[in-house]
């Protein structure tokens, strides 16, 4: 008997059909929708050829493009600078001094309840307030005030991320390091951290898509990246912005769509390494199972 007919009951033919009926319905309800748009663009002459024919003019392209490596430039040394401030905060949060455990609970908590956009805005506003108050010019600029935010608030969900892989470890390591002389720290570095920096990596991976997403955001301080290079576009040519609008999600899709499958093809080998390596009972298979839930559950 599978997994799904023991937690859902099967339905019967009247089920079947009501969901047959309902799956039709939707389908002439979205056929509908998109027959619907594609008459609203084609009456605003979104749907002409020349519109579509500038995309591929090497101007166009060549703009577009400095805007793709400004999203990824400012992804790239977000992510690497988070990861390391998050591993330090959950070491943090691990210690057993309490001030240092208050430190990194007071950061964490703070960074990751405010909007991301609101520490855009006020990473950006106090540097500029800064700077005009010295009579200079801005001391981050638009990228490191956009690095700044990413770090801010990945950092604290990356923190979330590596306790809960920590957590997820049977106890009974650390006793058995402990019951040979190791102190804590050699438990953490030479047993704990190995282990589990194996299970974090689906998750951390997953969250580099997110991080990547949430460049876009710099749209709104005027920061060079895809989609503020995408409402430049009706300078060039025939394009309107509707066009390259839909050339940068689709860009987006497929970068976002890759580190996702990477992620779910690193989480597949993780599971399967687990099931060898488990003890009798699958209580390593469950410990992986929780972290991934915890963390999945943080990044969102």
């Amino acid at each position: 008997m599978s997994t799904a007919n023991v937690i859902t009951e099967e339905l019967g033919p009247r089920g079947k059909r009501r969901v047959r009926i309902g799956t039709a319905v939707a389908l002439v309800v979205f056929a509908l929708v998109l027959w619907w748009a594609y008459r609203k663009l084609d009456e605003n002459g979104q749907t002409e050829i020349a519109g579509w024919r500038a995309l591929t003019e090497w101007a166009t392209v060549k703009f577009l493009f400095g805007g793709l490596v400004g999203t990824i430039e400012a992804a790239v040394v977000a992510a690497i600078i988070a990861t390391v401030l998050g591993f330090a905060l959950a070491l943090m949060r691990l210690a057993k001094s309490r001030a240092v455990q208050i430190v990194a609970v007071a950061w964490v908590e703070l960074f990751r309840a405010l909007p991301l956009l609101f520490l855009i805005f006020g990473v950006f506003y106090l540097d500029t307030s800064f700077s005009r108050g010295r009579g200079g010019d801005a001391l981050l600029g638009t990228f490191w005030s956009i690095v700044v935010a990413l770090v801010l608030y990945n950092s604290a969900v990356l923190s979330e991320i590596f306790r809960a892989g920590v957590r997820s470890l049977d106890s009974g390591q650390s006793e058995a390091a402990h019951s040979v002389g190791m102190s804590y720290w050699q438990t953490m570095f030479l047993v704990v951290l190995p282990q589990a920096v194996r299970r974090m990596i689906p998750a951390l991976v997953a969250q580099m898509a997110t991080l990547t997403k949430d460049v876009s955001l710099g749209f709104v301080i005027s920061y060079v990246e895809f989609v503020r290079r995408g409402s430049g576009t009706a300078n060039f040519g025939a394009t309107t912005n509707f066009q390259a609008y839909v050339m940068i999600g689709v860009v987006y899709f497929v970068l976002v769509w890759a580190i996702a499958r990477l992620a779910r093809f690193l989480e597949g080998r993780q599971r399967t390494s687990v099931k060898v390596d488990a003890p009798a009972g699958g209580a390593g298979e469950e410990a992986t199972d929780d972290a991934m839930s915890v963390a999945a559950t943080e990044s969102a």
